[in-house]
């Protein structure tokens, strides 16, 4: 039996929570992103927006307001919601990405309605499934595809809440990205050389080497999301 709730002591550090003095935190319901790049529901109402101070106020928001989640309305307070995932709240007319501090914190980017029409994901697997190729993506999602020339650790942007591919963003040389795991996560910067196993990066006046499995490509010349603060 899966169980509801979480030690704090135990939370992922990427949680901003208060650790002493309060036992328990909600568990999210399993998905398919690793755990530290995920906060349940509750977690993004309570403690990142402050609309509810208790599960019973988070309950009642979720089943009377219309809360979304990538464009689809959710009605579980544990859900889990994914790094880049878009929470919007049409009746407030707010709307927020789930990013990746400089500080390792997940926290909430207010974006623009236009934006929250959008998201990035990267592909991380790719195998064939009768005879046709099916994409493994870092949210934990498979998409089948008949025929496309997408390779491992390339983003797509995808249309929400349909999800529709609508631009494809390679890793190469030159691409804008987001780091969302090492010692320089939440650096945006420019790949400015591929190696076998790392690559170089130039965020800012700083340049750096990191692990090419950290990387969320965001654009080619410039970001095409709002992925910080």
């Amino acid at each position: 039996m899966v169980k509801r709730h979480l030690f704090r002591l135990n939370a992922p550090k990427t949680w901003k929570i208060q650790r002493r003095g309060i036992t328990f935190i909600t568990r999210s319901n399993p998905g398919g992103m690793s755990k530290n790049l995920t906060l349940p529901l509750s977690n993004i109402l309570k403690y990142e927006l402050k609309l509810a101070s208790t599960i019973k106020e988070v309950k009642h928001l979720v089943l009377s307001e219309e809360i979304l989640v990538n464009g689809k309305k959710v009605d579980s307070y544990k859900y889990p919601v994914c790094f880049t995932d878009v929470v919007s709240f049409p009746k407030l007319g707010t709307y927020y990405r789930l990013i990746i501090d400089t500080d390792g914190i997940l926290k909430l980017a207010t974006i623009t309605k236009e934006e929250s029409l959008l998201k990035l994901v990267k592909i991380v697997g790719k195998t064939f499934v009768k005879g046709k190729v099916q994409l493994n993506l870092l949210d934990g999602r498979n998409v089948l595809f008949d025929k496309h020339h997408y390779k491992v650790k390339d983003s797509l942007l995808l249309t929400l809440p349909d999800q529709i591919v609508k631009e494809h963003l390679a890793f190469e040389k030159g691409a804008i990205v987001v780091l969302y795991q090492g010692k320089h996560i939440g650096k945006v910067g420019k790949i400015e050389e591929i190696k076998k196993d790392s690559m170089i990066v130039k965020a800012k006046d700083e340049k750096f080497e990191t692990s090419k499995e950290y990387a969320l490509v965001i654009g080619k010349e410039n970001p095409l999301l709002k992925m910080n603060l």
